[in-house]
């Protein structure tokens, strides 16, 4: 007989009932089973245990829990807006030659190679450049929302939990994690 709970606590099941048991299921137990206790017999002629298993409830989180948690949504949200890190960096050298480019006044005898990469389908030099320093506009402002979003919870929800309002501090993390989502949808390569 197999008892697995999965490494989030959440799914609890036997292969196969033993005789006479109740509450075991062959399929994922709709709660997480958090601190898991069989309560039960065995059975001395067959080995099999006989009972059901019991929780104590979910786990108080930890600051550093609901904080890693805001962090590791915000690494996700930036990720989503700029792909890998060397995009990031290509979309950072985009921006800077295109506000040289518009700060010399759209030389059209000197056009960077990024922003001439970007003039295409159509679009002129100086359209690609003010795409660019737009878009480039967009994703910094997405970074302050994130970067003070995620600060701004990290220590409210310290406070909350030294205060002991929990629920609170949880639903400050939930309410970042939006915000955070929300900041996100549209810009970049979240466009989708």
């Amino acid at each position: 007989m197999i008892f697995v709970i999965d490494q989030n606590g959440r799914f609890l099941y036997a292969a196969e009932a033993p005789a006479g048991a109740t509450h075991w299921t062959a399929a994922p137990l709709p709660q997480p089973c958090w601190n898991p206790r069989f309560k039960g017999t065995r059975i001395r002629e067959t080995g099999e245990w006989v009972g059901q298993w019991e929780h104590d409830g979910e786990p108080v989180p930890t600051a550093a829990d609901l904080c890693t948690r805001i962090d590791n949504y915000a690494d996700q949200a930036r990720q989503s807006v700029a792909g890998d890190p060397l995009r990031a960096v290509e979309y950072e050298r985009a921006a800077a030659e295109a506000q040289a480019f518009k700060d010399a006044g759209y030389p059209p005898d000197a056009v960077p190679r990024t922003v001439a990469a970007w003039a295409i389908t159509g679009r002129t030099p100086q359209e690609a450049a003010d795409s660019i320093l737009a878009e480039a506009a967009q994703y910094a402002e997405v970074l302050y929302q994130i970067r003070e979003r995620r600060l701004e919870a990290k220590e409210l929800i310290k406070e909350k939990l030294a205060g002991g309002a929990i629920d609170e501090a949880k639903q400050i993390a939930d309410e970042a994690i939006t915000a955070i989502q929300a900041a996100v949808t549209g810009v970049g390569n979240a466009k989708g």
